[in-house]
């Protein structure tokens, strides 16, 4: 499976649909994939979330009418796949910094969308990222169910700011020294993990520890249970994450024999488009050592992944 092609033949339909009311459930029905784990590539691949990516080429398209031609806005709007022109006008000036009226009247110049090298895929991976994926270096271990204790933050990968609550969740767990004063821990490490990530580009996050009970879990912390999976073990350098996961989805998941719990769904399965599930309930874990060094800039910041899956049938 070519993940990278599906995703950009998934991208031309929003182009070629963008003045439809399409859903996501209708944009990976083109890739094969189910809505949840369509989402999470597209961002992973592209930066954008499905719908950042479908309104950011509606805009596009608008501008190029409003500079191009004398229809009137509204028939631009609706044209452009808005369904009203207020909402038009909203999402137009947030994304061009003047309304479409004042846009016309300047016709100022404007970046294409998609960018030129969005789909020029970097298909060389430095040697430290692939080096994780050999075979001998992939683990595979049955975690049961277990509970988590810590911090939890609200996550959106649809605004600039959206993953910022991750850092100050950070900040607070090493300024109150959290891994120590919470009771019934299991292990000496942290985890940083990302969970009910929803089609819509939000998620939840959690800078959490391994307890065995959350009876006596402290005021004003989360406590979580999270069912028990398979999962595939790698390990990678802090500041490269972006890039590991980026190999994971195109290279390693889809010649692995694996798939993660809801990927292997395909369209054809729920012709009804609404039975999809909403978001993979299962959790991607980064472990941190007791002793490991938070720096990203370091080359010594190695920390374990743990990505659900299961096998293929």
């Amino acid at each position: 499976m070519d993940i990278k092609r599906l995703v950009h033949e998934a991208a031309l339909y929003m182009h070629d649909n963008y003045s439809e009311q399409i859903s996501v459930a209708d944009i990976s029905a083109e890739a094969y994939l189910s809505p949840s784990y369509f989402a999470t590539v597209f961002r992973v691949l592209t930066g954008f979330t499905v719908g950042n990516y479908l309104n950011r080429y509606r805009l596009h398209c608008a501008a190029t009418e409003l500079a191009a031609s004398d229809k009137r806005i509204i028939e631009i709007a609706f044209e452009s796949g808005f369904l009203t022109q207020q909402s038009f006008t909203k999402s137009f000036t947030k994304a061009y910094g003047i309304a479409p009226a004042k846009f016309r009247l300047l016709k100022p110049s404007f970046k294409p969308f998609p960018p030129n090298n969005l789909w020029k895929w970097k298909e060389k991976q430095s040697m430290e990222i692939m080096e994780c994926f050999k075979k001998e270096n992939v683990e595979f271990i049955r975690k049961d169910a277990f509970f988590v204790a810590g911090l939890e933050v609200d996550i959106n990968y649809n605004e600039k700011s959206g993953t910022n609550p991750i850092g100050g969740a950070w900040e607070l767990w090493e300024k109150e020294n959290l891994s120590e004063i919470i009771p019934d821990r299991i292990g000496d490490c942290t985890y940083g993990m990302t969970h009910s990530e929803t089609i819509d580009g939000t998620a939840k996050y959690m800078v959490c520890v391994e307890v065995s009970t959350l009876d006596n879990l402290p005021v004003g912390l989360i406590g979580r249970r999270f069912a028990a999976s398979d999962y595939a073990v790698f390990k990678t350098i802090m500041n490269k994450l972006g890039a590991f996961w980026r190999a994971f989805h195109t290279k390693w998941l889809p010649e692995s024999g694996y798939a993660l719990h809801e990927a292997q769904l395909r369209a054809e399965d729920y012709p009804a488009k609404k039975n999809w599930p909403s978001f993979n309930k299962y959790p991607d874990i980064e472990v941190y050592d007791k002793n490991i060094d938070y720096s990203w800039e370091s080359e010594e910041s190695v920390l374990r992944i743990y990505a659900p899956v299961i096998k293929k049938a």
